[in-house]
């Protein structure tokens, strides 16, 4: 899994996927981080545009705990249809909100899927994988470098491995992340089940 290059890549994560196309205007979204980001100046609070992001979009989106409702839509809808529903199914769903928007803002951003160490290693050698773990996070070209931003958690890592993610912090059962899939999106809808053997073929040739 290559890490993104600041030369060739900022275009094309600047640019929408399949289920991240714009769906608020540029101007709406701006004024809404830029308001945040100043209030929090204005008291004196350190902030920055991820994290303003990442605030407004907590303030919009809730976590579902309905087992039935994740069922049905995880991995299966567009940012708009998440945006519209108030809630989101997990960790992809907020990565491919806070994707769309970041783009709108002009900041180049990935969207990256990632499997846990300790499952990838199981995977690999034959033993119990069946529950899958892993985490969806967003890389964003913010202040010429890239950064990691776990739209789930609010965290932002300034400084990490695109290669082998670190976590300051657990996410699961872990807080190491291998990344197996960096694209603008999900690129196509898909069930748990065809998400998840996905996951295994990609990630038994990391």
């Amino acid at each position: 899994m290559k890490k993104p290059n600041i030369t060739t890549d900022l275009a094309k994560f600047l640019n929408p996927g399949t289920l991240t196309e714009p769906f608020l205007s540029n101007e709406f979204v701006f004024n809404k981080i830029m308001t945040d980001l100043q209030n929090k100046q204005k008291n004196g609070k350190k902030s920055s545009i991820p994290e303003s992001l990442n605030r407004w979009i907590h303030n919009n989106i809730k976590f579902s705990h309905d087992s039935e409702f994740k069922s049905k839509y995880r991995f299966q809808r567009s940012a708009k249809e998440i945006w519209e529903s108030g809630f989101a199914t997990g960790c992809s769903d907020y990565a491919m909100l806070f994707a769309t928007f970041a783009r709108q803002l002009d900041l180049p951003t990935t969207f990256l899927h990632t499997a846990e160490l300790g499952w990838l290693e199981r995977l690999k050698s034959g033993k119990d994988f069946s529950h899958h773990y892993g985490h969806a996070f967003c890389e964003c070209f913010y202040e010429n470098k890239w950064i990691l931003v776990d739209p789930t958690s609010k965290k932002i890592e300034q400084n990490y491995n695109p290669e082998k993610i670190v976590l300051s912090y657990n996410v699961g059962p872990g807080n190491v992340y291998i990344p197996y899939f960096r694209d603008t999106d999900l690129s196509k809808r898909q069930s748990t089940q065809q998400h998840n053997l996905e996951m295994d073929n990609l990630c038994k040739n990391l």
